[in-house]
């Protein structure tokens, strides 16, 4: 597939997404509305690991981290001091930013499998610390009664109303992450992505680069975190369990990385299809990790990632399973 019909269906599916997102009010079921607002979440925390992992090339498993630290602060700040649900996001994606500049500061000057293993690491002590840390997090209990947003007196306490609420802040999620890939920056963090020294060699500032990259994903998953958890009115540590890590991981590599609708579109399929699945009772899981396996077999880079890292199915098929030509 050549670049240019690549970009005519990708924009055409952000085209039919969007025309399902404004339709779903008027049609959809109280399931569906909730399903989309999940997936709307999710397209976020996608979009900033495909800020750092799409455009900068840098292997990062810690955005679950930054969603804990929106989804905890948001829960601590209006549950427990009676912040204004707002200043509470406002107030834990500084908290974010601030926490991946100190983290990613000597963080990122690993590399390749190292940066991979440091932040997996980062994602599973997360997980343990708000298990163990009770007196702050209540442990494995949780925090419940975390109120909804409310802006200029308007809260969205409504299922309609903040599913509004999510799809405007995923599109703005996604709207400055094309900014950014037509920037100056996102031209340096490809270079980046290429090679450390080929972009140490243009005289692009690496280290400065990477945390740049980091410190905006974070920002995006600590909203999306804290939005997660004002929707649901509840915070706990399942929701950044590993589970949830290799997700996330999913939803970019099946919608690609480095692309625009990729992150929507992944978090769509892994949102839904388990419930498409869910009449096949214990084969569920087998089903759908199957139809995992074919589609990364079928397109490695995703459905909107780079032509030359996939290939048709003839070129996966081993050679003595092919069918030989008559005669």
């Amino acid at each position: 597939m050549s670049p240019k019909t690549r970009t005519t269906i990708e924009r055409a599916v952000l085209a039919l997404i969007a025309a399902c997102v404004v339709a779903a009010p008027f049609g959809g079921s109280r399931l569906i509305i909730y399903n989309l607002t999940l997936t709307s979440l999710y397209a976020m925390v996608v979009v900033s690991l495909n800020i750092i992992l799409g455009l900068a090339g840098q292997v990062s498993f810690a955005q679950t981290s930054f969603m804990a630290i929106g989804g905890y602060g948001s829960a601590i700040l209006t549950t427990r001091l009676g912040f204004n649900p707002v200043l509470a996001l406002g107030l834990s994606a500084v908290l974010a930013l601030v926490a991946a500049v100190v983290i990613g500061t000597p963080l990122l000057r690993l590399r390749g499998h190292y940066l991979a293993m440091a932040t997996f690491a980062l994602a599973l002590g997360t997980n343990s610390f708000v298990t163990a840390a009770t007196p702050l997090t209540n442990g494995s209990i949780g925090i419940s009664g975390v109120p909804p947003l409310a802006i200029a007196g308007h809260a969205a306490d409504s299922a309609l109303s903040f599913y509004i609420l999510c799809w405007i802040l995923c599109a703005g999620s996604m709207a400055l992450f094309a900014l950014l890939a037509q920037s100056h920056i996102g031209r340096a963090w490809r270079a980046l992505a290429t090679g450390q020294e080929i972009a140490a060699s243009l005289g692009i500032d690496v280290t400065r680069a990477k945390i740049l990259a980091f410190a905006i994903a974070a920002v995006i998953a600590s909203v999306a975190g804290s939005l997660y958890v004002e929707f649901t009115s509840f915070v706990g540590p399942d929701l950044y369990d590993l589970g949830i890590v290799l997700n996330v991981f999913l939803m970019l590599f099946i919608g690609g990385r480095g692309s625009l609708a990729g992150p929507v579109l992944g978090a769509a399929l892994l949102t839904f299809a388990p419930q498409f699945l869910a009449g096949l009772e214990q084969y569920q899981n087998l089903a759908f990790f199957g139809v995992l396996l074919v589609l990364i077999l079928v397109w490695p880079s995703g459905f909107f990632g780079r032509a030359r890292d996939s290939g048709p199915l003839r070129e996966i098929v081993p050679l003595w399973l092919r069918r030989r030509p008559a005669g």
